[in-house]
């Protein structure tokens, strides 16, 4: 309890006008009780005393008059001269109010909202004071326990590294920051506050407007939620579980809007590989029915000319047969040869200039007999002008082809298939493939380009690989492709943009031709084929003896070096994966014979590293297995004989 000071007698010299204004006190103000309301002289002497005052404070009438009103201070406030600052101030201003803490006559204090105002003679001099104070305490205790309540709040959201949990004003900028954001979203404080929470959206997100369309939605209906892609302040993705909630005061107006992020890159990545799995039992499923497939009818076939051999017609019938499934089941496994090393980076893209209606022509080629057989209507739309591309034309026929493929293959018989390509840019081609198919469902048309994925129905073929052969191989260009559908059963349409148009100034280039690049007109030759697979040897010596060449074959790489010695041929097809001697080693000891003798390898491994290999060991040409008859013609037709051995 604060020491009293002594009391004072009241000063004699107060005014009559003053004196006169006390006799409406006890008329205006002595019963009040729930403020203690009191008059002093201009030095602060206490002149009267209210009811209020005498329950707030303590003291009665009789111990307060005549008392100086630091009486209620702190020793600290009375040595500051605070209390004579107050008087001050009032009667410079004409009124002060403060809150603070007061002391009653026990010794507690309370918190009180004290208003001294000025009271002025006619003449406008300062003749006294009017001192009201109100105990505030118990709103003092309230606003503590809820100051204290809101700081362990902050804290507990502060220390939350589990979560990004932060606000957002009505318009949707950051305005407050936990650790759980900032480990999450790698922002610090300084640099978020004050931005818009959009920064945190990749751009697909943003050009569709999703993160309006998540306050919108949080306005609507109080609270939004949403799982996608986010992005870090490195530009890193993470898939973030977001959650946001509309704030209201209590008058019903919006204050902002609460947001809380969860990273699920961990359970996403888990789902991912569940889904993979799933997808991958599909295909092998798929892989195995595709296989099976082609084989059905070549069994019967064979049987048939096995029985019938000297039936030309029947003959000629089944070996039309047995090519298409065998060209079937070669482009099931270029596919997966495909997929394999483009996912171990280990695909070259082998750039040349060339007409883009050539490389259209290829592609619309090679899916014709498709399209032809399920009676599509195909439309093409190209500019009229000659447009070159600088590209892999292999590649983007294979993009384009696929496309076209998977056109034919989810639109019923008799449907029309659209594609056209267009200039956007001086540099970037753009190709369109539309059809009025099945469709794609909106939710399933971003993964219709995920491995192994084969829409919402399925397909009767394929592997459901080709579309992300399609977006792989427009990435290594440098290009992207997007699908478009309005729904099932509406069609879809593919868009792929690709910058590779050429200057105006390209020359078309060279025909691809096999290597070595030295002609010869057609003629005999003799022809060495080694492969351990003796079905495999004997049906290609059976083709080439029907290419008019003269043949001998081996069944191992030791067999083969010893008939290459008596035999001395033109060519030698050598299987690299032979017993004995492999076809490398055989290669080398083939061509110490014969330096002129024409190598080439037969392999079911085609990437860059086996052919680099194969070339090493002295190999002409690389070919994979199966070798197609047209390109075992042009490895004939592409090389000068007979005596190339000698």
């Amino acid at each position: 309890m604060p020491s009293q000071p002594s009391p004072q007698l009241p000063d004699e010299t107060i005014s009559a006008w003053l004196r006169a204004r006390r006799g409406h006190f006890d008329e205006l103000v002595a019963g009040v009780e729930d403020y203690a309301i009191f008059m002093m002289s201009r030095e602060g002497i206490i002149l009267d005393w209210n009811r209020g005052a005498e329950r707030l404070k303590g003291y009665t009438a009789d111990e307060v008059i005549g008392r100086h009103f630091t009486l209620f201070y702190s020793d600290e406030d009375r040595a500051s001269k605070f209390p004579d600052e107050e008087l001050r101030i009032a009667s410079a201003e004409g009124s002060f109010s403060i809150e603070g803490w007061r002391y009653r006559k026990d010794g507690s204090r309370f918190w009180a909202s004290v208003t001294i105002t000025a009271i002025r003679s006619e003449g406008g001099e300062v003749e006294g004071f009017l001192k009201i104070t109100r105990d505030l305490t118990e709103r003092k205790a309230a606003e503590e326990k809820l100051r204290r309540s809101e700081e362990h709040f902050r804290l507990l959201l502060e220390n939350v590294v589990d979560y990004a949990i932060f606000m957002l004003d009505p318009e949707g900028h950051v305005m407050t920051w936990n650790s759980g954001a900032r480990r999450i979203k790698q922002y610090e404080e300084e640099e978020i506050v004050g931005r818009h929470f959009s920064i945190f959206y990749p751009p697909e997100a943003i050009t569709i407007g999703l993160p309006g369309a998540l306050l919108g939605k949080a306005l609507k209906e109080g609270r939004a939620e949403d799982e996608g892609w986010r992005v870090r302040k490195d530009g890193t993705r993470f898939w973030g579980n977001v959650v946001i909630t509309a704030l209201y005061d209590g008058s019903g107006e919006l204050h902002g809007f609460t947001k809380i992020t969860r990273d699920m890159s961990d359970r996403r990545q888990v789902e991912q590989l569940r889904e993979t799995g799933r997808r991958k039992d599909a295909f092998l499923a798929t892989l195995a029915h595709e296989l099976r497939n082609p084989l059905a009818p070549m069994l019967p076939g064979v049987e048939l000319i096995l029985n019938a051999p000297g039936d030309i017609a029947a003959v000629s019938g089944v070996g039309e047969m047995l090519k298409r499934q065998v060209d079937q089941m070669a482009r099931l496994i270029d596919d997966l040869l495909d997929m394999s090393r483009i996912t171990a980076g280990k695909i070259n893209l082998r750039r040349a200039v060339l007409p883009l209606r050539q490389v259209v022509d290829m592609a619309v080629e090679a899916v014709t007999p498709l399209v032809e057989e399920r009676q599509h209507r195909l439309t093409l739309g190209l500019p009229d002008e000659a447009v070159m591309i600088e590209a892999d034309p292999s590649r983007i026929s294979q993009i384009i082809s696929n496309l076209l493929s998977n056109a034919a293959k989810y639109t019923p018989p008799g449907g029309v298939i659209e594609l056209s390509a267009s200039c956007l840019s001086e540099s970037v081609l753009e190709i369109k493939v539309r059809d009025n198919g099945i469709g794609i469902p909106k939710a399933l048309q971003q993964s219709v380009f995920e491995l192994f994925d084969q829409g919402a129905s399925g397909s009767s073929e394929g592997l459901g690989i080709g579309l992300t052969l399609v977006r792989n191989l427009a990435e290594m260009h440098g290009g992207n492709v997007s699908v478009a559908s309005e729904g099932e059963g509406k069609g879809c349409e593919f868009t792929v943009r690709l910058p590779v148009l050429a200057g105006s100034d390209a020359t078309i280039a060279s025909a691809l031709v096999l290597e070595p690049s030295v002609l010869r007109k057609p003629g005999p030759a003799r022809v060495l084929v080694a492969d351990d697979g003796r079905s495999a040897a004997d049906i290609l010596a059976m083709f080439f003896q029907m290419e008019g060449m003269e043949t001998v074959v081996a069944y191992d790489g030791a067999q083969a070096v010893e008939a290459a010695s008596k035999f001395a041929p033109d060519f030698a097809f050598l299987d690299l994966g032979m017993p004995k001697l492999d076809g490398y080693e055989a290669a080398r000891r083939i061509r110490r014979m014969y330096p002129r003798v024409f190598l080439a390898a037969l392999s079911g491994w085609g990437a860059a590293d086996d052919r680099r290999r194969s070339a090493e060991a002295g190999f002409d040409v690389h070919l994979l297995k199966p070798a197609k008859p047209d390109d075992l013609r042009e490895v004939l037709r592409g090389h000068e004989a007979p005596s190339l051995s000698s």
